[in-house]
């Protein structure tokens, strides 16, 4: 008669990219015969002495993990009950004590108390004796989930091209087994289910959907849940949108993160699985607007103006289920190392009571950021971003890899996050990565993980990704990121450089027009503004993006001389270095500010169609979208610059580009009462229409002398195309807060300045 069964894990530290360990091996290790130890828990070395022998190292679980770090190989033995995150565990002989279909008989470390005899029965219904021996299993198949979650899914372009050439199935055929074998599936899907939508692999076409037939690869995985936060929801307006939520509907598959409102974009979804509870939470806090939900309009759950929300939510939902999950749509960046902001924000989500947070929004893996219950926000795991699932991103192998994420919750706990890794191939169908591609994925993210307790500084990338060729269909070239300032941004808000007063009043110079057609994209991107380091992670900017496909049709912003048209090479370089801009178009505006000339600067443009000192009248063609030089996906970069053409000539050309209707700016100041300005801090933007919801985060203006303020505003913190309206603005220097309300009148400069000490 079995009375009770304890089933045991071999762990090592999470990040760790030895997978496996064969039982001899084991066994000897256990005993001291060979190194490196095996460390037994001290429950592990009663019940599996039997098994195994007597052990040759004892640690008290508390003293596990520290033990472990000191000696690199070392391994450990405990309760598969009392797995945790900052845990590995093992598999033996390819076995896996994690797997949802495991045959008990065919895990070696299992201990069993038995009763044998004539008086079993007597024996086996003794209190005492049965009270000894509870739980009966600490490994209940019946109280355990397993939850998968993907990366980047957008069926459509390259791969859409391949589903139609090799089948609607064919994205899922290699790894859709291990994904159905879940108990609950997650995707990502970036795009929305369009009936009919047309396939269109031009190159860097951002205008994405995904046909009805093409279901049938999520359907081939198990999908069980979709997260709807990505920026291409409403890629087919708002209707596109309806059209998707009611698809999803029609399926009967549960979506969040996106709705027909706000409301219903941002309401968790719940779920329960063995017992175990769920809590779903997904946002946008990402561009375009456009993809935003609103209250009565569908789309996106957008992160920041619903901020306070979202962290009530999660505070709310962790006394109610037993695993809440968030994930957001962050900035996306092609590095394994997330961003400081992203860190910040991610980990006060984890602190708020999330046990998992996930970045959907990378397009290569990122660092992973375990926790163990004595830490801060208790057990869980942070997932800054995983990749790639099904979408075309062929052109560097970073952006072929991915990440799978294989969580494991048993009674009500995370104890585990396994990743599972994988190549994509064809662009269109991944495959799991072989033994020594998997090492090099893993090392890469384990080498990006960001200190615990600290933010990370600000890294000096290398370019990436790195272009390969090779394969069929479009080829997509990556250009690198641009390289961080060489200047260290300390963690601490400070005072900076002496900054100027504002003029007692100032003029606005809405002189330009937006570069594109009404009908592209005209929002410069608030992600990495002019004066920013994108938090830390790029040189200081000294313009704006405005990002757009590739071949969207540019035009003068006025009437103008073209100084330069062509490469950003010797003798004609305009940014930091060679070709940092690509190709370029300077104008002179005909018109002179305060007897300054005005110069604007398109750079990274495709191709140009006008040539040096050509007249142009506003309006004028001169050129298309492009990613040359030094640029992270197509975009113009709009520059002005005053009095001269050097680099160090900039000024924010978001107080000069007319604001969009409806629309005004917001700019200031946050100065010390001696003048100084205040570096490290930023602004919240809090909208008050009827309730107070965040708007926007505005940085600071970082610390250089290439960047200068508008000298009549003076500014060091702006915020372009504000709908008209009352808001409230929050500077946050570190831990201390100061209050402004606002109102935003459209067309115009609004002007708010904070003096502190």
């Amino acid at each position: 008669m079995v009375l009770g069964r304890r089933f045991f894990a071999v762990v090592a530290p999470f990040a760790t990219v030895q997978d496996d360990i064969g039982l001899a091996v084991l066994r000897s290790r256990w005993r001291g015969e060979t190194g490196p130890p095996i460390y037994a828990e001290e429950s592990a070395a009663a019940w599996l002495a039997p098994v195994l022998g007597e052990p040759a190292n004892i640690v008290a679980e508390k003293d596990l993990l520290a033990t472990l770090a000191e000696q690199p190989g070392a391994l450990a033995i405990l309760p598969f009950d009392h797995l945790s995150p900052v845990y590995k565990a093992l598999t033996i002989d390819g076995v896996n004590i994690l797997s949802n279909r495991l045959d008990p008989a065919d895990w070696p470390l299992v201990a069993a108390v038995t009763l044998q005899g004539p008086d079993v029965a007597i024996l086996g219904d003794l209190p005492d004796l049965q009270e000894a021996i509870t739980p009966a299993t600490n490994r209940d198949p019946d109280r355990l989930t397993t939850l998968i979650m993907t990366g980047v899914t957008a069926m459509a372009r390259g791969t859409a091209e391949k589903m139609e050439q090799k089948g609607y199935t064919y994205p899922a055929a290699v790894i859709s087994d291990t994904l159905r074998a879940a108990d609950i599936t997650h995707v990502s899907n970036e795009v929305p289910f369009i009936q009919g939508c047309q396939v269109n692999n031009t190159y860097m076409n951002l205008i994405l959907c995904s046909d009805y037939p093409y279901w049938q690869a999520l359907e081939a995985i198990g999908v069980d849940i979709v997260g709807l936060s990505g920026n291409h929801v409403n890629d087919f307006g708002r209707e596109g949108a309806r059209e998707s939520l009611q698809f999803y509907r029609d399926k009967g598959v549960p979506v969040y993160g996106s709705g027909l409102n706000e409301e219903e974009a941002c309401r968790p979804l719940r779920l329960e699985h063995n017992g175990n509870s769920f809590a779903f939470i997904a946002a946008l806090a990402w561009w375009p607007e456009e993809a935003w939900a609103t209250a009565t309009e569908p789309g996106a759950c957008y992160f920041y103006r619903n901020y306070e929300k979202i962290f009530d939510m999660v505070r709310q939902l962790s006394r109610e289920v037993d695993v809440v999950s968030v994930e957001l749509q962050y900035v996306e960046t092609y590095d394994p190392w997330p961003t400081r902001d992203q860190v910040e924000e991610f980990r006060a989500l984890h602190e708020a009571g999330a046990d998992i947070v996930t970045g959907v929004q990378s397009h290569v893996p990122q660092a992973m950021e375990p926790y163990g219950e004595d830490e801060p926000g208790g057990s869980g795991i942070i997932v800054y971003g995983l990749g790639n699932l099904f979408f075309d991103q062929m052109q560097s192998w970073e952006t072929r890899t991915g990440l799978i994420a294989r969580h494991t919750i048993y009674d009500g706990r995370l104890l585990s996050t396994e990743i599972l890794t994988t190549v994509l191939e064809d662009f269109a169908q991944p495959r799991w990565a072989t033994p020594e591609e998997r090492a090099g994925i893993l090392e890469t993210i384990f080498a990006a993980a960001p200190e615990k307790g600290r933010l990370p500084p600000p890294p000096t990338p290398e370019p990436t990704p790195t272009p390969i060729s090779g394969g069929e269909g479009t080829a997509m070239q990556a250009a690198p990121p641009v390289p961080a300032s060489e200047t260290p941004i300390a963690d601490a808000a400070r005072p900076g450089p002496s900054w100027p007063a504002p003029e007692p009043q100032p003029q606005d110079h809405f002189w330009l027009v937006r570069p594109t057609a009404p009908d592209a994209n005209r929002l410069a991107s608030s992600n990495y503004g002019f004066a920013s380091t994108a938090g830390g992670r790029y040189r200081v900017h000294h313009g704006v993006d405005i990002m757009n496909p590739t071949g969207t049709p540019l035009f003068a912003p006025d009437d103008a001389t073209v100084v330069y048209a062509g490469p950003d090479q010797e003798p004609h370089v305009f940014g930091p270095y060679p070709d940092f801009y690509g190709n370029v178009v300077l104008f002179r505006l005909n018109r002179a500010w305060r007897d300054e000339p005005v110069y604007v600067l398109y750079g990274h443009m495709n191709t140009v169609t006008v040539q040096s000192g050509q007249p142009v009248r506003l309006g004028d063609p001169v050129g298309t979208v492009g990613m040359t030089g030094i640029a992270i996906g197509p975009h113009v970069h709009v520059e002005v610059r005053l009095g001269g053409t050097d680099y160090t000539d900039a000024y924010n050309s978001e107080l000069w580009l007319e604001p969009l209707p409806g629309h005004g700016v917001i700019a200031g100041q946050a100065v010390t009462s001696d003048g100084r300005a205040w570096i490290n801090g930023r602004v919240f933007v809090y909208r008050l229409d009827g309730e107070r919801r965040l708007y926007r985060i505005i940085p600071l203006y970082a610390d250089d002398a290439g960047i200068h303020p508008d000298p009549g505003w003076a500014e060091n913190f702006l915020l372009a195309d504000v709908p008209e309206g009352d808001y409230e603005l929050v500077l946050r220097l570190d831990d201390r807060q100061f209050k402004q309300k606002l109102h935003v009148s459209a067309g115009r400069t609004n002007y708010a300045r904070f003096v502190v000490d």
